[in-house]
């Protein structure tokens, strides 16, 4: 086995949002058209000053069950420092030889780095959150919402507006989402329930994913009360449709789930015309739409109040799935996998970001020393009139999580792509997402990365 020395990690992407410019335009439309016409320019005006200097919200951890006893100057600190040791191997079969470029790339650890051994993480790491028995109060109500929509239409951006936290990973890369992740929000004795899902693919785009890609948004229909059809207006108003057509094509065939329209993007449209004969084309297409169109801009927080009290009034009389405190029963595991995952997305560009696997190999929490600290009291001498001075050394010691992570590639040249100039990008991926990691966990994280080289039988002739 040959080793690849690197330090990991990445630069923080930040979101663009384009800005243009709106000219109304008169033409002679049908009543529908026009009443069309007048909500998406109610909607523009409210969305284009909210988002011209538009950030990404501050949210909440998603799991407000884990206590937020470490300071963020304290996650930071931890993360910041040097891991053991990151590294990079590969692992050859006898019928494979290194190249010579291979042999330039691939080095050994320098002596003297030591790998830790833990144990990887156990069942209760990887099981989602059980919470028990949930207090709710009598009058109860609840209901659940798919977000289904075409990769890159803001579905993850929407259901941590709604919810409040950072349920799901965001990412400028289509395809973030992965599987199935479940949200919450709960308003006095309401309860919403948001299930995000990857985002639809064409017919033609079939083979190039994972069956749970492609499978995960028809399967969590069968779960919801309502969908929330998300469409991204700045794609319905070019020449390509091909991904909306086939959604609503197989919603006609196979659901009869009530829906929401929502229109999501709305800041970033400019025709106006083509935008609402688009709209009235896809609604004609599914006769179980009950609502909309709405139209939203997830990103600049318009209009997402009024979706949510929309929501809010399709409730039910029902139980609670989680508490009212908590935003996702989210697992540790899967949580700090997104973490890392949006990491890489963030930093790597092209094919490499979806094909890099990950693979839990360490997870330990241990205390941590600390310096001893004296504690001086005051107390009363026998005869109770003299004041004495006592003082007594406390030891000390903080909690702190070991988490050690496998990046997986299938070729040295990937490795090499990932570990970045001298581990620069590495780097960086495992610096930032172990902040996110610690305060999504509430506790100071130590992130050990290891990038391993395992050829792809598949690939091999």
């Amino acid at each position: 086995m040959a080793h690849i020395h690197s330090v990991g990690t990445a630069m923080n992407g930040a979101r663009r949002v384009a800005q243009c410019q709106l000219g109304r335009v008169h033409l002679h439309t049908s009543p529908m058209s026009r009443a069309l016409l007048s909500k998406m320019r109610q909607a523009l005006t409210e969305a284009r000053p909210a988002t011209r200097a538009t950030k990404t919200p501050q949210t909440a951890n998603i799991n407000d069950t884990k206590p937020s006893t470490s300071p963020a100057a304290a996650a930071v600190a931890v993360a910041d420092r040097p891991p053991a040791r990151i590294t990079v191997s590969q692992r050859t079969t006898g019928s494979q030889r290194t190249t010579g470029s291979q042999r330039k790339t691939l080095q050994k650890v320098p002596e003297g780095m030591v790998v830790e051994d833990h144990q990887p993480a156990g069942p209760e790491v990887w099981m989602p959150k059980v919470f028990g028995k949930i207090e709710q109060p009598l009058d109860a109500e609840m209901a659940k919402f798919v977000v289904i929509g075409a990769a890159n239409s803001g579905k993850s951006t929407l259901v941590n507006r709604l919810t409040g936290a950072q349920v799901s990973v965001v990412s400028e890369r289509p395809q973030t989402t992965r599987t199935r992740i479940m949200g919450a929000a709960t308003v006095g004795s309401k309860q919403l329930v948001f299930l995000d899902t990857p985002g639809i693919v064409s017919r033609n785009a079939l083979r190039r994913v994972s069956r749970t890609v492609v499978t995960s948004p028809w399967l969590t229909l069968g779960e919801a009360d309502f969908a929330i059809l998300l469409l991204d207006a700045y794609k319905l108003t070019q020449k390509s449709d091909a991904v909306e057509r086939y959604l609503f094509a197989q919603l006609e065939k196979n659901s009869s789930v009530p829906a929401i329209f929502v229109v999501n993007k709305i800041d970033l449209v400019t025709d106006q015309e083509k935008l609402a004969e688009k709209i009235k084309e896809y609604m004609a297409k599914y006769p179980f739409i009950v609502n909309g169109p709405l139209f939203i801009s997830a990103l600049g927080n318009t209009n997402v109040d009024e979706l949510k009290a929309l929501l809010l009034s399709k409730t039910k009389p029902g139980d609670w799935v989680v508490p009212a405190h908590a935003s996702s029963d989210m697992s540790d595991m899967l949580r700090v996998e997104e973490l890392i995952r949006v990491q890489w997305f963030t930093q790597l560009t092209g094919y490499l970001p979806y094909v890099v696997r990950q693979r839990n190999v360490g997870w330990e929490e241990i205390s941590v020393p600390q310096p001893p600290m004296t504690v001086y009291t005051d107390t009363k001498s026998d005869d109770g009139n003299t004041a004495v001075l006592q003082s007594h050394v406390e030891t000390r010691s903080t909690k702190e999580l070991i988490i050690k992570q496998e990046l997986i590639v299938t070729s040295a040249g990937e490795a090499k792509i990932l570990l970045g100039k001298s581990g620069s990008k590495i780097k960086d991926i495992g610096r930032d997402a172990a902040n996110n990691i610690a305060k999504a966990l509430g506790i100071p994280t130590r992130l050990h990365l290891q990038v391993l080289v395992e050829p792809d039988s598949r690939s091999r002739k």
